[in-house]
């Protein structure tokens, strides 16, 4: 019988890791900051939570804007909360309109950071710096979680400057423009929008009612259920899109 021209020969069948595994940190986060608001001078706590649940979002990293010296919701009972969401519209002290659970995220935050489990970045080591850096590289940054990122502008800015992909809000566009490039202008009316874009901003706005302007989109989460782990266009106008962004009010 004549040799066969198909010969089998033993084949490597692993499957190739598309993404490396950022090292093993032993806290669930890390806090980069504790200092004074950049809206109100009270303390506050910049609090990266490394690994997120968020139906939304997806899993990306996710940064919390919190006061120190209250419990998120003393803070909103105190008036507190402005040292984070400074004058905010849709904050519970005007119309209570925000989408944060402030019993879920931000409270369980707040209080893991008062049990020590998010240690400060400047005390650890070179070592576990470089770990938290592996993490923080490895997929999205939130900005905003709970507070507004104008609320530790250094903070922010460091962070959306090495992040592989950002999503971030403010309220505060109108004195912030350096959080521009990589922020969308948080906006409340049609009239804010005109004076967001006029300034420059791409914009995310809540609606009621049906309308949108002709270079805006549905959040493409509302749309088509797209997470913004994979989506990425809410990070200022340094996005590869030039298209602005609507919802409907929450």
């Amino acid at each position: 019988m004549s040799e066969s021209k198909y010969t089998l020969s033993v084949c490597d069948f692993s499957v190739a890791d598309k993404k490396a595994k950022p090292p093993k940190f032993n806290y669930p986060g890390i806090t980069f900051r504790v200092g004074p608001s950049d809206l109100t001078g009270d303390t506050i706590a910049t609090i990266a939570v490394f690994n997120s649940a968020n139906d939304k979002t997806g899993n990306v990293v996710q940064v919390y804007y919190l006061p120190v010296a209250e419990h998120p919701m003393d803070a909103i009972k105190s008036g507190l909360d402005s040292a984070v969401c400074g004058d905010c519209p849709l904050k519970p002290s005007n119309t209570n309109a925000c989408y944060v659970r402030k019993f879920h995220g931000p409270a369980r935050v707040w209080t893991t950071f008062k049990a020590s489990r998010y240690p400060l970045y400047k005390d650890l080591s070179q070592a576990e710096k470089n770990k938290v850096l592996s993490i923080l590289k490895s997929k999205p940054i939130r900005l905003g979680a709970y507070g507004d990122p104008a609320s530790d502008l250094e903070t922010s800015k460091s962070l959306a400057s090495f992040a592989i992909g950002i999503t971030s809000y403010t309220h505060r566009w109108r004195n912030t423009p350096e959080l521009r490039p990589f922020t969308m202008a948080s906006v409340d009316s049609t009239d804010d929008y005109i004076e967001a874009k006029d300034s420059g901003w791409r914009t995310y706005r809540h609606t009621s009612d049906s309308m949108a302007f002709q270079n805006e989109i549905v959040c493409p989460h509302k749309s088509h259920n797209i997470q913004c782990a994979d989506c990425g266009l809410c990070s200022g106008t340094a996005s590869n899109s030039k298209r602005d962004i609507v919802t409907t009010t929450i």
